[in-house]
């Protein structure tokens, strides 16, 4: 579920030990939006750009507010993202590249660490334009709707599950200073600072 995307904020334990590489088979780009609703990503080309960011990821979740560093680089061949502990170690390293998805995380933290397609999907949703989007969302009936700096993600029954707002409108492959994304029903709220906004 979408849920897991904010456990990656709280990976703030002592870590030990070498790296694991879990991967998915190489046609695998579906993702759960909702228990028994999947949806396929779209590809890295369709952000429209080239991006090299470091992030701040503040997350407010059930009464408790975390943050957590990343470096996120987006080409038209590959998304990659990576998150850092609070002292600069690298806790998981998601790759997402001609369909394939690949998580490189440090071992023993099976539990904590979030399925890579969450990290990414959630990633998307908040970052490719609304029309790569509408052609995988809409065999399934949701959709997403975007005006000026605000985006509203909806189920197949209309009902809001995503907002989330930026500090500008939308502009084709960039990334904004900042964005917010509110899952409504899972009642998390997640902002993302930008250090270095629209990258290289």
């Amino acid at each position: 579920m979408i849920k897991r995307f904010a456990f990656l904020i709280i990976l703030t334990i002592s870590l030990m030990g070498c790296s694991t590489l879990l991967s998915t088979p190489e046609s695998d780009n579906c993702v759960e939006l909702a228990k028994g609703v999947s949806v396929t990503l779209p590809t890295p080309a369709e952000f429209g750009g080239s991006v090299s960011v470091s992030q701040l990821i503040n997350a407010d979740w059930e009464g408790e507010a975390h943050t957590l560093p990343v470096h996120l680089e987006i080409s038209s061949e590959r998304v990659v993202l990576v998150g850092f502990s609070a002292w600069g170690t690298r806790l998981i390293t998601a790759t997402y590249e001609k369909g394939r998805l690949e998580e490189d995380a440090l071992a023993g933290l099976g539990i904590v660490l979030p399925d890579s397609r969450q990290i990414l999907m959630n990633l998307m949703i908040t970052l490719w334009p609304v029309e790569a989007w509408a052609p995988h969302l809409k065999p399934i009936g949701w959709t997403l709707i975007e005006q000026d700096k605000h985006r509203i993600l909806r189920d197949a029954s209309g009902e809001t599950v995503v907002e989330i707002q930026y500090d500008e409108p939308f502009k084709l492959g960039t990334v904004p200073a900042f964005i917010q994304y509110e899952h409504k029903q899972q009642h998390y709220r997640i902002t993302i600072n930008t250090l270095s906004p629209n990258g290289r």
